[in-house]
């Protein structure tokens, strides 16, 4: 099992605690955010990681080093950020055959990344249910297939199931990620890339009702430290 860790953003909404550190090593409950998702990937067997740095990445390469008990860690940099997308299209060559894809600022059990490494599709998204879905991607499934994601729909969301931001992809992901078009956001969104291939049905969903710990901004940061 291997997986690549998004870890590359500004960390604009953590402000000012990402004033001169990324997001990912701000801390919650006394390890960084990072140390947290390399450890729920630990526990589901993962034995590599890429993590895609950005925003003064190089102290992430120096918190964390080469290795994560015993999970072999390598980096590759997104020099200007351009989406999670972008981002993913990153690490091509750097991974065969299928990999998980999580993000370094969304917390979810080990359980989760084991359910996703079972599908076999070329796409595999993790679904969630969510009180406020117009802050996230909502999904579209049809039966056992994944129809689409909606990105942060406007006006009333056609549902309240919402990607909960883990993956699992094949190499056609990448493929798929030279051919999307830069979004309305200005970026080039993954969800674009699997919606794509979701048109031609070889994308795939698992649901996912355990713990999620989506922080983003301070507000969510601070609301994860009550739980």
């Amino acid at each position: 099992m291997k997986a690549i860790i998004l870890a590359a953003g500004l960390g604009k909404r953590m402000m000012p605690l990402t004033e001169k550190k990324p997001k990912a090593l701000v801390e919650f409950n006394g390890k960084p955010l990072l140390w947290h998702v390399l450890e729920s990937l630990k526990k589901a067997g993962a034995k590599e990681a890429l993590v895609i740095i950005g925003y003064k990445g190089q102290l992430v390469e120096k918190r964390f080093g080469t290795s994560f008990k015993g999970m072999k860690l390598k980096y590759v940099e997104q020099r200007i950020p351009m989406g999670t997308g972008h981002a993913v299209l990153q690490a091509k060559g750097e991974v065969k055959g299928r990999f998980l894809v999580g993000s370094g600022d969304v917390i979810i059990q080990p359980s989760l990344w084991k359910k996703l490494w079972a599908k076999k599709e070329q796409a595999v998204i993790a679904l969630r249910k969510e009180k406020h879905p117009e802050k996230f991607g909502v999904a579209i499934v049809k039966g056992k297939k994944l129809e689409k994601i909606i990105e942060k729909p406007k006006g009333k969301p056609t549902g309240n199931i919402v990607n909960a931001g883990a993956y699992c992809f094949g190499q056609k992901i990448f493929k798929a990620l030279e051919r999307i078009k830069m979004s309305p956001r200005g970026e080039f969104e993954l969800t674009d890339a699997v919606n794509a291939l979701a048109r031609k049905g070889k994308a795939s969903y698992v649901k996912y009702r355990g713990k999620c710990l989506d922080i983003g901004t301070m507000a969510e940061l601070n609301k994860a430290k009550k739980r």
